[in-house]
């Protein structure tokens, strides 16, 4: 492409794009919403190695008969360890649109979007840039039809590709035919930038009746079928049969779903239905533009799903139920595609491989809750949960097949003592059964039994407010078969833990908060049958968190202190722990905000000393800082 053009399509877009790059979304979009929120937001984070910085700025101006919309999206991202891993996204867009009459508008999109990932990744750069005038055009206040066509400038891992862009929407929105409420989408998009090529079709439809007795059927229908070309790095022996220095894939997703839904008002009546019905097809072809004997190979995979679900709910002065029925059915199907230029000892193998992937699932659960008021301040609730899937694979080198059972139940008391107090009181258990088919995966055979009883409460009376919870879980993993050298031998975890966030006022702009938790664990090998075990690690972990906040007007500062510790025990002779490892960090922490009518300023913080049991001690700072603004 000449130098003139991208010279006159990068002033046309009114932007200079930094050397960083972006995660992106090619679809075009003449919407006005996302330009509408009229702020600009900015944060950074750092915590341990991970540096994060977002910004984004959303702006509009709309005066007599013209619109003018801006939008920016860059997040960056770097995590330091070993190696230094640095990752750009951004996303830029600029709409301006003349209100020519009430059936006609004009207007002009352009969009950049970048990405770029210092990894070794499959796709570690990606760039485009595009350019469209579009019109709108209303022939009736529920009919939108918009073409458009433009340029675009296409980048990726080096190889830059441009062409033009063109297609068109048609937008159906409300339309009352003889009481049926209709929604349909049309949408056509192709993306020549030859030797790649991208293209759109989708197609949406939704229909909405309403009966007597509030009664509600919806009936939609999707289908959508996209193509995208990228670019591969490709093998030795490919680059020099075709003489070429990266390989075309081309993937093609093609999608059908249809969804049939009849359901009642939940404010009717006392008792209220849900029903719906849903099937589900997908089909992704992946082709590759240079086959070698050896290495590329075309895929594709047939995915079908049938869904049912159902929900009923009755609901009195005392008394809430529901009650849900799901049951879902799906079938994957792997093929290699003929190509006779590939070698047939290669092609069986590989045929063979993606034989192996073809599953069938099934999948039924039932679920169950209800709420019951004893009084204007007790309640109990209640919920259970049964799980069952089935997963089948038909190859018989594919010894995958297994059974799954879970079952969840939970209940609770909540008392309300009076205007200061009020505490709860709940009881869990869930029992999980997995079982392979074919001994060659049965080790990994087990039953989890957990068990959890937790209570807490609440109280505030003026100033003071004080939250804090205690919890007991059990958690007992049996196996079948225990293996030693395979990591898999059955085992219990039990812990107990509180937790505290209390908050008050000493002086009139002086206030105190504080929270922490204690947290005391145990595993242990376990055996179910004489339910009895021998512990081999115990863990203590310490959260304290005390800060003073002086609280004046708009602003909100606040510093104190904040403390961690963790610490391992293993167990000796005649199970007495001895300590294996401490973590200790204790620091400064603080955090600033500041609040005015169009302005918000936050900044928290914390500055870490760390101590580690023989290593040597170091400082961390962690900070998180934002400003929103609106414009």
């Amino acid at each position: 492409m000449k130098i003139k053009n991208k010279i006159i399509l990068l002033i046309w877009f009114c932007i200079s794009v930094s050397i960083h790059a972006q995660y992106f979304k090619d679809s075009l979009n003449f919407s006005y919403s996302k330009y509408f929120s009229d702020n600009f937001i900015t944060s950074f984070n750092k915590r341990l190695n991970i540096y994060n910085l977002n910004n984004q700025l959303s702006y509009s101006v709309k005066y007599n008969k013209f619109f003018f919309g801006i939008y920016e999206n860059y997040l960056s991202s770097l995590v330091t360890t070993n190696e230094k891993n640095i990752q750009d996204e951004q996303s830029l867009s600029i709409l301006s649109e003349f209100n020519y009459s009430p059936f006609l508008k004009f207007g002009m999109l352009a969009q950049n979007n970048i990405y770029s990932n210092d990894r070794k990744i499959t796709i570690n750069k990606a760039s485009n840039i595009y350019t469209t005038l579009y019109a709108k055009i209303y022939p009736i206040s529920q009919l939108k039809i918009t073409p458009y066509g433009g340029y675009t400038i296409n980048n990726q891992v080096s190889e830059e590709d441009d062409g033009v862009i063109y297609g068109g929407n048609i937008d159906l929105e409300n339309l009352n035919l003889n009481n049926f409420l209709i929604n349909s989408n049309l949408k056509f998009q192709n993306e020549d930038i030859a030797p790649r090529k991208n293209t759109q079709r989708v197609g949406e439809l939704n229909v909405r009746n309403e009966f007597e007795n509030n009664i509600t059927n919806i009936f939609s229908a999707n289908y959508t079928n996209v193509r995208k070309d990228f670019y591969l790095e490709t093998d030795s022996l490919t680059a020099r049969t075709f003489n070429i220095s990266k390989n075309i894939q081309s993937r093609t997703e093609e999608r059908y779903n249809f969804l049939e839904r009849i359901y009642n008002s939940k404010f009717a009546s006392d008792f209220s239905f849900d029903l719906s019905a849903g099937l589900f097809y997908r089909n992704i072809i992946r082709d590759f533009k240079y086959n070698s004997p050896t290495n590329f190979f075309n895929t594709e995979i047939e995915e079908l799903i049938l869904n049912l679900k159902g929900t009923t709910e009755y609901r009195s002065k005392y008394f809430f139920g529901s009650l849900s029925v799901d049951y879902n059915e799906k079938e994957e199907k792997h093929f290699l595609k003929e190509n006779e230029n590939i070698n047939p000892i290669f092609y069986q193998q590989k045929f063979q491989q993606e034989k192996r992937k073809n599953n069938t699932s099934e999948y039924a659960s039932i679920s169950g809750l209800g709420n019951i008021s004893l009084s204007s301040s007790d309640n109990i609730a209640f919920s259970i949960f049964y799980r069952k899937l089935v997963y089948n694979t038909p190859s018989e080198d594919n010894f995958d097949d297994r059974d799954e059972v879970l079952t969840i139940a939970k209940i609770s008391y909540f008392k309300k003592v009076n205007h200061l107090f009020n505490f709860y009181i709940n009881l869990e258990g869930s029992f999980n059964h997995l079982v392979y088919i074919f001994a060659e995966r049965s080790s990994n055979n087990n039953i989890r039994r957990v068990l959890k009883l937790s209570s807490g409460g609440t109280f505030r009376r003026g100033t003071f407010y004080s939250k804090n919870s205690f919890v007991v879980s059990a958690n007992y993993t049996s196996y079948d078969f225990n293996s030693i050298q395979l990591n898999l031998t059955s085992f219990s975890f039990r812990q107990f833990s509180a937790s505290d966030s209390t908050s008050f006022k000493l002086l009139n702009s002086l206030y105190l908060d504080f929270k922490g938790y204690i947290k005391l664990s145990e595993q242990g090998n376990f055996n179910w049958k004489k339910f009895s075990g021998n512990p081999n690690r115990f863990l203590e972990e310490f959260y304290f968190e005390p800060i003073l906040f002086v609280k004046k007007d708009n602003l909100k500062f606040g510093s104190g202190l904040r403390f961690f510790s963790l610490r391992t025990y293993n167990y000796k002779e005649f199970n007495s722990k001895n300590l294996f490892n401490e973590y200790v960090s204790i620091g400064p922490i603080f955090n600033c905000e500041f609040n005015l009518p169009n302005l918000t300023l936050y900044l928290n913080g914390w500055y870490e000393f760390i101590t580690i049991e023989s290593a040597k001690a170091k400082e961390l700072a962690n900070v998180f800082f934002t400003v929103n603004w609106n414009l």
